[in-house]
């Protein structure tokens, strides 16, 4: 009819409008899903590349993530209902496939070193303590005596002897003074070993202070009375003769004058003849020479022989000197 405006078609029989790029209808689309915002590709070989497709850009990727397949069974290209059929299969390992090695816990490490380290110690020290113990390398075969002036060498080394073949380390002081035992002039033994199979016997001997005369024979004794050797002639031995033979230690007098005679030193006591006491109060000394010591008690013995060994030091006197009275040894007297 004229005048009217022709209907237009419904919006259904017009089909979807497009709206053109860049105008107003794009900012109307709806938001994308995050499933949509990107595309996964399943490659066939043995790696395999996320491709990060974003919505109007070009078809070049912003990103590729590539990884590597290890140990794991193929994953299916095809969609999603053949992953129930991929498990089943229970995703069979490739030959080439490698296993990832996470390190080893510190505390693990430090344990392991630990116990090998002990073992390694214990198995050292048996190994010494066989050598040391056992091994026929380090056993006895030469023994060598010192210190030894009254006893002789050879007898000492022959009541050593059945220490010979022993392993030096289980030889001991008291082994060897065991052995010796029986000899009055010991009174000590010490053993030191010389490796591989050396010993040396060091022995401490008693002292003799006087000679007693039994017969033709003279006994060197020391402070106690003990007989330690026995010489055929007085001039051998450099020592006082005590007066009564060898029932003068069963005398009263006998340990004051030994008692004196062991506080001498060396020097002054070899300068003696002869010692003798009527009582514990009047021990007298006789000198090679022919002088007199009047000695008195056995009290302060030390300061009587410090002032005897200074007035025989003294230069000779005119007339001699023919008593020295060390009774009183600080005020020390010669007539």
């Amino acid at each position: 009819m004229p005048g009217r405006k022709p209907r237009r078609p419904p919006a259904a029989a017009a089909g979807p409008k497009t709206p053109a790029a860049g105008t107003h209808g794009e900012r109307a689309q709806p938001a994308r899903s995050a499933a949509n915002s990107a595309k996964v590709e399943v490659l066939e070989t043995q790696e395999a590349q996320i491709h990060e497709l974003r919505p109007g850009v070009s078809g070049r990727p912003d990103a590729t993530i590539s990884a590597t397949r290890e140990a794991f069974g193929d994953f299916p290209a095809e969609g999603p209902g053949t992953g129930g059929a991929n498990a089943a299969k229970g995703g069979q390992e490739r030959p080439d496939a490698s296993i990832l090695a996470f390190p080893e816990p510190p505390v693990r490490r430090r344990r392991r070193y630990l116990l090998a380290g002990t073992g390694t110690a214990v198995l050292l020290l048996a190994a010494l303590f066989f050598v040391v113990f056992f091994s026929p390398a380090l056993t006895l075969k030469n023994l060598r005596v010192e210190g030894n002036t009254l006893l002789p060498a050879q007898e000492a080394e022959a009541a050593l002897a059945p220490l010979l073949g022993t392993p030096l380390a289980l030889i001991s002081d008291s082994d060897a003074a065991s052995l010796l035992a029986d000899r009055p002039e010991v009174q000590g033994v010490e053993v030191t070993a010389v490796p591989p199979s050396d010993l040396v016997v060091t022995i401490t001997e008693r002292v003799p202070v006087a000679v007693l005369q039994n017969g033709r024979e003279f006994l060197l004794i020391d402070e106690e009375g003990r007989q330690l050797k026995s010489v055929g002639e007085r001039g051998e031995a450099a020592l006082p003769l005590i007066d009564g033979g060898t029932e003068a230690v069963n005398s009263s007098v006998f340990p004051t004058v030994t008692a004196v005679l062991a506080a001498l030193p060396p020097n002054v006591l070899g300068m003696l003849d002869h010692a003798s006491a009527e009582t514990v109060d009047s021990v007298e000394l006789k000198l090679t020479s022919g002088q007199t010591v009047f000695w008195g008690s056995a009290d302060a013995n030390a300061a009587k022989a410090r002032a005897l060994e200074a007035l025989l030091l003294m230069p000779a006197a005119d007339p001699p000197v023919s008593v020295f009275d060390v009774s009183t040894p600080n005020r020390p007297v010669t007539r």
